[in-house]
């Protein structure tokens, strides 16, 4: 290994230790954080001279792309920073290699392919529905966890479609050609269907095992010319074993034409599914199919296309044949599942048909300690009882974490760590989002259910919602765990934080801030999220915590957060109806995050309005350093809480003796004083 003046040196928090690899732009080195004694992937960029004020703009916007996709199969990062010599992104580490390193070492089961491919395609789904485009998806920028989960990573290509953080000039191509759509070798404006190619090109690569066309030339032009001119080799020309399903699956998405391509990933993962054979998941609500329409109907339409498209479809008379019966299937379908209803209705029967042969070993019941707390520190698994749970589990059964939604940093965050912290007991997990809205959540856990799900865990929205199919759970004795602590437990065990010390924080701070800074008096929202007994118990603090501090502060009223939507709809309102306001504390940063929106739509500045919150996202801590409305968030521990919920689930499982309620300590208040010195220095504003 070549000398490397970086090993051994210290980068604000982060020791380095090791190189691990080297990009065109970047070397990846593992690092050392002493403060909380974790291992991170460290991405270095070396500064030319005379680059540092373009390079830092360009640098910064990549930093908040990067935070703004917090999802569950999209490599988190931990930090940022950027000095006259580096910038650096430190992410989490990942042992498992690439994709491509896992394609050049095995050859992959059609299983595994598609079961890549499904996350893969959800977190590019969820970065296409924040108008964000990868630009340059290759197996390289596929990275996977010790257990095999998919993460998408390298998002520095990455443009937002609406230009506002535009990381290329019009007319550059950039990315890498054997896995370029043709619009991106033309140069054109992309849109999300660009990636869709891309994802073409990959699933091509993992199912036959080789590029769709042939890059044995050293000749760009020619790589280029294929991807503009030359159809594909079929892959069952290839590979004979390969479904011809399939095969009308991965030309589809290469089509050369946007418009005939797939709608999104998760459509394209959906269709993948479905050609294999293989259930098609819960989790694939992100589906963007047309309303109105059957997923399933349209799925099989574009496979018909597809294959008619096929050269020489016409000669083979099996090739009729099999459109043929494409097309009744079709018309079957369309008679049978008259609408939707009736389709997902179909669906369910079938799964929980599939389901129903399969049961779990049975267990003690557990034993919960009706009104009895302790502290998540006291709920551990033993060895034992880790042993015996994977045990009852096998090779089928799986926890489910219901999750409130996954559309913000702390959420997704915490679905992460759930299902990372499963693997860590060998332990299946599988993620169901209830994306926000309480109506859907029961849907999410009668699937899971369905499923066979052998223990829920529960990120509750409206308990009252809940009543009957959680009382249908507790009497079919479904272990449950809740992230919520004021609601039923239905023979369950919560876990929550003080929800009044959380809130009661960033109150007090704001409180400070108004007696020490504004003499006293200010005009105070609170963002709030009724529909949540422990939520409003958070607002009840931060209230508590303005007056405490700040007695005459005049408390205008509560106003639903709780999510960027929210928070920027009711914000946006206020200012409308011309309230005059100059602190907002909010029971979320995602609230936060849309309040600040409003207020820059607005035209009102950082320094007319100041905002304290809960949750310490990356994006507040960034805003927090810039002196940009923000002025403190308070960490919510997420990652203990998310241990905690796996280990009462586990010990539940094993028929232990658990309290009612698990507590789970809050974090500390992150403010300009405590961030590193260097991430403490203005920037760009945070535009």
């Amino acid at each position: 290994m070549p000398n490397d003046d970086l090993i051994g040196r210290r980068i604000d928090d982060f020791v380095i230790e090791e190189r691990l690899g080297q990009g065109a732009m970047a070397v990846v080195y593992r690092a050392y954080q002493p403060s909380i004694n974790r291992h991170v992937a460290l991405k270095v960029i070396r500064l030319n001279q005379g680059q540092h004020e373009e390079f830092r703009q360009r640098f910064a916007h990549e930093a908040e792309i990067i935070a703004r996709l917090e999802h569950i199969h999209i490599l988190p990062i931990y930090a940022y920073g950027i000095n006259d010599e580096m910038a650096y992104l430190a992410m989490r580490w990942l042992r498992g290699g690439t994709l491509g390193d896992l394609m050049r070492r095995e050859g992959l089961s059609f299983e595994r392919a598609a079961e890549i491919f499904k996350q893969v395609a959800q977190g590019l789904t969820f970065a296409h529905s924040k108008g964000i485009i990868h630009r340059d998806l290759k197996p390289s920028n596929i990275m996977l966890d010790d257990v095999g989960n998919a993460y998408l990573t390298d998002f520095g290509l990455a443009k937002l479609s609406d230009g506002s953080l535009e990381l290329t000039k019009t007319g550059t191509i950039v990315g890498t050609p054997a896995y370029m759509s043709p619009e991106q070798l033309r140069g054109e404006t992309l849109d999300h269907r660009s990636d869709i190619y891309s994802l073409g090109v990959i699933l091509y690569n993992m199912i036959v095992g080789r590029l769709p066309f042939d890059t044995t030339s050293s000749d760009l032009v020619s790589i280029i010319y294929q991807h503009l001119e030359k159809p594909p080799t079929p892959p069952t020309q290839i590979n004979p074993q390969i479904p011809l399903e399939v095969e009308m699956v991965i030309l589809c998405a290469l089509q050369k034409e946007r418009d005939k391509r797939y709608d999104s990933a998760v459509e394209m993962s959906r269709a993948l599914d479905i050609a294999l054979g293989r259930p098609v998941g819960s989790s694939d609500h992100l589906l963007a199919s047309r309303p109105g329409s059957n997923p399933n109907i349209i799925e099989l339409s574009r496979a018909t296309q597809i294959v008619q498209r096929r050269p020489g479809f016409y000669l083979g008379i099996g090739a009729l044949l099999l459109v043929a019966l494409v097309v009744v299937g079709v018309i079957i379908i369309q008679g049978v599942l008259s609408n939707n209803q009736m389709a997902a209705a179909a669906t369910m029967q079938a799964e929980t048909a599939v389901a129903a042969a399969w049961t779990p070993t049975p267990l003690p019941q557990p034993t919960v300690l009706a009104g009895q707390t302790d502290s998540a520190s006291r709920v551990i698994p033993s060895d034992e009882e880790i042993a015996l749970v994977q045990r009852r589990l096998g090779d089928r059964g799986f926890i489910a974490y219901v999750a409130c939604t996954l559309d913000s940093e702390f959420h997704s965050g915490l679905a992460r760590e759930i299902r990372d912290h499963a693997a860590r007991y060998a332990l299946e997990l599988r993620v169901y989002d209830s994306a926000a809205d309480p109506y859907k959540q029961i849907t999410q856990i009668e699937r899971a259910r369905a499923d066979n799900a052998t223990a829920l865990i529960i990120c509750t929205l409206d308990p009252n919602l809940l009543v009957n199919t959680l009382s249908a759970a507790q009497a079919a004795g479904v272990p449950m765990v809740f992230f919520a602590g004021n609601q039923p437990s239905y023979g369950g065990v919560m876990v929550a934080g003080d929800n009044y010390a959380l809130g009661k924080a960033p109150g007090r701070l704001a409180g400070k801030i108004i007696r020490d800074e504004m003499g006293g008096q200010a005009n105070v929202i609170l963002l709030d999220f009724p529909d949540l007994p422990d939520i409003v118990l958070r607002a009840n603090g931060m209230e508590d915590g303005v007056l405490e501090f700040a007695p005459d502060a005049n408390i205008i009223g509560r106003f639903r957060g709780g999510t960027r939507e929210y928070g920027q709809e009711s914000v946006a309102k206020l200012l409308a109806d011309g309230v005059d306001f100059d602190v907002i504390v909010s029971i979320n940063d995602a609230g936060a995050f849309g309040a600040v929106e409003a207020l820059k739509t607005a035209n009102i500045p950082p320094d007319e309005v100041i905002i304290t919150s809960v949750d310490g996202e990356l994006l507040a801590q960034q805003y927090i350093a810039e002196g940009y409305y923000f002025r403190g968030s308070v960490q919510s521990s997420r990652i203990e809480t998310a241990r905690a919920l796996v280990n009462a689930a586990v010990r539940m499982l094993a028929g232990g003796t658990l309290p009612e309620f698990i507590s789970v300590p809050p974090g500390k208040m992150i403010t300009r004083d405590t961030l590193p010195r260097d991430e403490a220095t203005p920037t760009a504003g945070g535009d």
